[in-house]
């Protein structure tokens, strides 16, 4: 019998990282991507995000890391809170939405992974919050 010693791959960061501000700008973000209505309640009330910044982690079978990773969406964030004016979650929904349209004129494919994530990511939550 020989002596194998199994190396175990040293385990890759296990969660995508996000100031606080960068967090309340993604539910601020979220919301506006699917609003709510009477039978389905806000993203942001679901605590979604970590499902969300989970799917953000490289794995084989997530494609979404193709076109929106970590430090794209930290650039995506930070080019909505500059063109606000440094204040995204202050500025008016109107002006929120108009940046989001905007962001899918310019970049139509990130903000196609964007939109399918958040959905992914809230109807999942959804799905096991126990909602009606």
């Amino acid at each position: 019998m020989s002596d194998i010693t199994l190396r175990v791959p040293a385990k890759h960061k296990h969660a995508v990282e996000l100031s606080y501000e960068e967090r309340i700008e993604l539910n601020t973000i979220i919301d506006l991507l699917i609003p709510s209505d009477e039978d389905f309640p806000p993203p942001s009330s679901l605590h979604l995000i970590d499902e969300f910044l989970h799917h953000l982690l490289p794995t084989v079978e997530n494609s979404t890391t193709k076109m929106l990773n970590a430090k794209r969406l930290h650039t995506v964030l930070h080019d909505l809170n500059i063109s606000a004016g440094g204040r995204f979650c202050s500025a008016s929904i109107e002006k929120q939405q108009m940046l989001l349209r905007l962001l899918e004129r310019r970049e139509p494919a990130l903000y196609q992974a964007l939109w399918a994530l958040a959905n992914h990511s809230y109807y999942k939550q959804f799905a096991t919050s126990g909602r009606p």
